[in-house]
């Protein structure tokens, strides 16, 4: 039988960087070890992946990163093993019946019984249920949240990582020009992004979604049965995990005639908004001037994004969400920090926003000393369909 290759494989040197960084940071704050805890989604399995080339699809999993010694990787028996083993970075794999339990075992054996061990996740994601295992099984160590230490090294992207994020673009954009020969009058929303799931798992993605938002703009949509008609808007945002596990959230708007007077102006401003977004991401300021950016450009077309909570930018990677988040988790912005671009709004008028709100523009963009460098477009258009 032919073998294919698994996709998502770090170089050598790549593994040995990112080893060597977490480690430097264990050692800065006293650490013995991490406990790297996943969960089989978009928002939190990169972690484990970051450290083992394991995509997880479901479950929870676990690699045990000492300072000194060989890593462990530890699943429960929802998603099993054998692919987990296809990425030949990590030597042990285990699937106990007591992830925390095993874990604690895995510890005292490497003669950290009273070494204070940093768990990644415990800030957001691990089970309760383990945590307690592994405190039971090791009492005398000193638990310590480490999600952030071990997020902030993640943050920072080496040219590796960046060339992956730079191939998902390229596959999404591929993406998207093939839609055109797809997205026409009578054609169902369903029909339409059915095609985005296809070629993106065809020019090797891992996982992702696709949606639709169409006039009156209640929402994004996986796809109704709904038939797109010749006076739409139709908005497409494409977040796929390439062929590496890299994310990328593009948008793309559509229509068959010129946008109105109306559209078109409101259009500009999204351009103008995006674009300021994008100058602000300098290396060494907060995460905060984007928002800042943006509302800059809001207040001169009297736009608000005021008390609205949903993420204007936010970090992405292996994870389709990592720091900085913002609202919500500010960062000082370090060269090579990925992050996702997408303006968040607010419409005082209820009609305005069924009528315009989906309009919006989304993309990587790689922090610099100058300033964003976007990794996937250079420009914004709207679409007109013949």
């Amino acid at each position: 039988m032919t073998q294919g290759q698994i996709t998502h494989v770090t170089s050598a040197g790549e593994r040995e960087r990112r080893y060597t960084a977490l480690r430097t940071v264990m050692e800065e704050n006293g650490m013995a070890a991490f406990v790297i805890c996943s969960r089989g989604d978009e928002f939190v399995r990169g972690r484990v992946q970051y450290v083992s080339d394991i995509f997880q699809w479901a479950g929870r999993g676990f690699v045990v990163l000492p300072l000194k010694g060989e890593a462990t990787f530890l699943v429960d028996p929802l998603w099993g093993l054998g692919y987990a083993k296809l990425g030949g970075w990590l030597s042990d794999y285990r699937m106990p019946e007591r992830a925390g339990t095993e874990i604690a075992q895995i510890l005292s054996n490497l003669g950290l019984g009273s070494a204070m061990i940093g768990v990644v996740g415990l800030a957001d994601i691990t089970a309760v249920a383990d945590f307690e295992d592994m405190k039971a099984g090791l009492p005398n160590a000193d638990w310590q949240d480490a999600t952030d230490l071990f997020d902030d090294v993640r943050a920072i992207k080496s040219d590796e990582e960046i060339e992956a994020v730079r191939e998902t673009g390229r596959i999404l954009r591929t993406v998207f020009q093939a839609l055109e020969a797809e997205i026409r009058p009578g054609a169902r929303e369903v029909d339409v992004l059915a095609e985005a799931h296809r070629l993106c798992r065809q020019l090797g993605c891992v996982e992702g979604i696709a949606l639709m938002g169409r006039p009156p703009f209640r929402s994004f949509s996986i796809g109704t049965t709904g038939v797109i008609e010749k006076d739409d808007v139709m908005v497409i945002d494409l977040e796929w995990g390439g062929p590496s596990g890299y994310w990328v959230e593009l948008r793309r708007v559509y229509s068959f005639a010129p946008p109105t007077d109306r559209q078109q102006r409101y259009w500009e401003t999204r351009v103008e908004t995006f674009a300021a977004c994008v100058a602000a991401m300098k290396a060494g300021e907060p995460s905060t001037d984007i928002l800042a950016a943006r509302d800059r450009v809001y207040g001169k077309y009297g736009q608000s994004a005021e008390g609205v909570l949903a993420y204007t930018a936010h970090g992405i990677g292996v994870d389709s969400l990592e720091p900085p988040w913002v609202p919500g988790k500010d960062r000082v912005m370090e060269e090579n920090m990925v992050i996702n671009l997408h303006p968040a709004i607010k419409f005082d008028d209820p009609d305005e926003g069924l009528a315009l709100g989906g309009i919006s523009i989304a993309d990587n963009v790689l922090v610099s000393k100058d300033g964003g460098i976007r990794t996937t477009d250079q420009d914004d258009n709207w679409i007109v369909l013949s």
